[in-house]
């Protein structure tokens, strides 16, 4: 009897015993499974900070502010450690590095060099796989460099009549031209002149007349700037 009841108790438990492992080992799949579920994250846009974005600088020089961009991965965070690249797009000019990284905040920066013509630059940071960022800057002209005769500097003329236009010009040091400088007029041999100051346009030129006495004679007109070496006109009343 004993026996007997052993073993159809027996052969009702193995298969009892089987399903409950298989049943284990079905949700520890489904567990594995739904771990694999997270996306990595990865930078994907990047745009300009306009706190830095739009500077002004002088033609050849460093901007007051390094330059910013901010990095965000696919869910709209800041991800830090991404690496961005920098490239000149226009205007010449030069950044400190070709490369930074993204800080805590998702934030890069570098400091540019402008170019040395003035107008608008334009620089580019971009990222492995996601979008690119422009940032742009203004160039105006720098420091006086140099004062030139452009038209007028050896003239012919009657006694007693009035010149031709003496023009000049100031540059700065790459020769873009720099309004709002001023220049001061002397002459030597009489003869008056129209006004013994005047300022420069927005092409860097201004310009004056002499008019001659009624004897003949031959007339240096001076035109300086600041410190910069003076130029001279030679005028002749016959």
């Amino acid at each position: 009897m004993q026996r007997g009841i052993s073993a159809a108790g027996t052969q009702v438990g193995g298969p009892v015993r089987l399903g409950l492992v298989l049943a284990v080992l079905a949700v520890g799949g489904a567990c594995h499974d739904n771990d694999n579920s997270t996306a990595p994250v990865v930078a994907t846009t990047i745009t300009a900070n306009e706190a830095t974005n739009g500077q002004s600088g002088a033609a050849g020089t460093v901007l007051a502010q390094p330059v910013a961009v901010t990095v965000l991965d696919q869910n709209g965070a800041p991800i830090s450690n991404a690496t961005v690249n920098w490239a000149v797009e226009s205007g010449g000019g030069s950044v400190a590095s070709a490369t930074s990284v993204t800080d805590a905040n998702g934030n890069a920066t570098v400091a540019w060099t402008v170019g040395p013509t003035v107008g608008t630059d334009s620089l580019k940071a971009s990222i492995a796989g996601g979008t690119d960022a422009f940032i742009m800057a203004t160039v105006t002209p720098g420091p006086a460099s140099a004062l030139l005769i452009t038209s007028g500097g050896t003239q012919t003329i009657a006694a007693g009549s009035v010149s031709g236009p003496l023009v000049v010009q100031v540059v700065d040091q790459f020769a873009n031209p720099v309004p709002n400088a001023t220049v001061t007029w002397g002459v030597s041999g009489g003869g008056t002149l129209s006004v013994t100051t005047s300022t420069t346009d927005a092409t860097g030129t201004t310009q004056i007349t002499l008019t001659t006495d009624a004897a003949p004679a031959t007339y240096s007109v001076t035109a300086t700037t600041g410190s910069l070496s003076p130029v001279t006109f030679t005028i002749i009343g016959t």
